[in-house]
């Protein structure tokens, strides 16, 4: 625990990626337990540590692990069912948007014919984080459901104490934050990203605040908790800011069972945390009013940055190629509200982004996986009604997972890795609540 600590810190105020990168692998494989929080946990703070103009602290950790997926299938077996047929199966939509991008790409003329930046963005990108999804999935399954309980029992504990020490880093580094418009974000990275995934993350420390029997625990959750939601205010981000409500009242709902006196004790807390931050003027709550209800903001359209009018024009272009879209390339979306606004720009949603690369049979197959993973939370939570011990800790991932995609309605980032992590690693729970029912089930037969 100490040494994850230390790594973070150093990863933050020393900035050397490689030494970050080489310290996370010695961490592994010297304690797999430490698998789920490197990965996790390295999206929130990646912008400061990048190994070239592309490659950060993230991508280089997952070519890493996309190589340990391999030896874990040559050595063990592929466990392939449903769900992994619908990651393939996404896959091959990929590669069908790559070859539609390539050959019938109308958006070409507009990138001046730059096949090379076409074939980098799917290759090196959007083709190996589903390859990356395809192998968590396999190596949580061969190293078995009581890997995956460590790995997420540890990761209640160090995820919450990492939060922390990003926040204070956050906060206290106003020099080296980049600041807009009186918003604050991390170096390089965009406010409204950095605020979403903050929150995203945050539902390891929420969890800690609701279900800790340990009082230091308990403690960490909150400091943690508190930290993370005055990060996201000092973003004024408003899609962080409703991301943050949106995920408190979920886990609100999925954690309070049986818990109702804490739940109104955290209530009155997140009151009182918000209230002393008006008090004392240490967030400048008038700014994030304005953002909401200002003079600027006339209609819809300027209150979501016109986010309506990019979504309208997007509607405008699916049905121009309404089954397979224009091509796997962030280039669509520039070309199409160049072509309307003079602004190249993408759509600012998960969902529209999908619809006008890939069609209605790309938004499809993602849509699959989403209901794939909504069945499985259903059956977690029917088996944590009848289930004696407390497995509330398998949920974590699925609020997390909710959260970004909530996030993702005014953000463009279906291939934002937390996503494609995210998405295995609930399939992976399900199958093994799917195993523990079938084989209870032949038990009692």
């Amino acid at each position: 625990m100490i040494a994850f600590e230390i790594i973070i810190i150093q990863g933050l105020w020393i900035n050397n990626t490689f030494i970050t990168f080489f310290a996370f692998i010695l961490l592994f494989l010297f304690y797999k337990n430490s698998f789920l929080s490197i990965i996790l946990l390295t999206p929130s703070f990646e912008t400061l540590l990048y190994a070239s103009e592309t490659f950060t602290i993230t991508i280089m950790l997952a070519a890493f692990f996309i190589f340990v997926f391999i030896l874990s299938v040559i050595k063990n077996k592929m466990i392939a069912d449903k769900r992994f047929a619908l990651l393939f199966a996404y896959l091959l939509i990929i590669i069908v948007g790559l070859f539609n991008a390539i050959v019938f790409g109308d958006f070409l003329a507009f990138i001046n014919w730059d096949y090379k930046s076409v074939l980098s963005e799917n290759l090196l990108s959007n083709i190996p984080k589903i390859v990356f999804a395809m192998g968590l999935f396999f190596f949580i399954q061969n190293e078995g459901y009581q890997f995956l309980k460590n790995n997420l029992i540890l990761a209640t504990k160090l995820i919450p104490i990492s939060l922390i020490v990003v926040s204070i880093y956050f906060i206290t580094s106003a020099d080296e934050t980049m600041v807009f418009y009186l918003r604050m974000t991390l170096k390089n990275a965009d406010p409204n990203n950095f605020a979403a995934v903050l929150v995203a993350l945050g539902t390891f420390s929420f969890y800690l605040v609701f279900k800790s029997i340990s009082k230091l625990w308990t403690f960490v959750g909150i400091v943690s908790s508190i930290l993370v939601i005055y990060s996201v205010l000092l973003t004024a981000s408003r899609g962080g800011i409703l991301t943050l409500v949106f995920t408190t009242f979920l886990t609100l709902i999925l954690f309070s069972k049986g818990n109702f006196k804490r739940s109104i004790l955290i209530i009155l807390l997140l009151i009182l945390s918000v209230l002393a931050l008006f008090y004392f003027n240490i967030v400048d709550f008038g700014f994030i009013y304005e953002r909401f209800f200002g003079e600027s903001i006339t209609n819809f359209s300027s209150l979501t940055s016109r986010r309506t009018d990019l979504w309208k024009t997007a509607v405008e272009g699916f049905k121009q190629k309404p089954i397979f879209g224009f091509g796997g390339s962030m280039s669509v979306s520039h070309w199409i509200n160049f072509t309307t606004y003079g602004n190249a720009m993408s759509m600012h949603n998960l969902f529209i982004e999908i619809l006008v690369q890939y069609g209605m049979v790309g938004l499809t197959i993602f849509l699959l996986l989403i209901i794939r993973v909504l069945a499985d939370l259903k059956n977690l939570l029917k088996l944590n009604k009848v289930h004696t011990t407390d497995n509330t800790y398998l949920l974590i991932p699925f609020i997390s997972l909710a959260t970004m995609l909530f996030a993702g309605l005014a953000l463009s980032w279906h291939w934002r890795e937390l996503i494609w992590y995210l998405i295995p690693l609930c399939f992976s729970i399900g199958s093994f609540v799917e195993k523990h029912v079938r084989e209870n089930r032949a038990y009692l037969l």
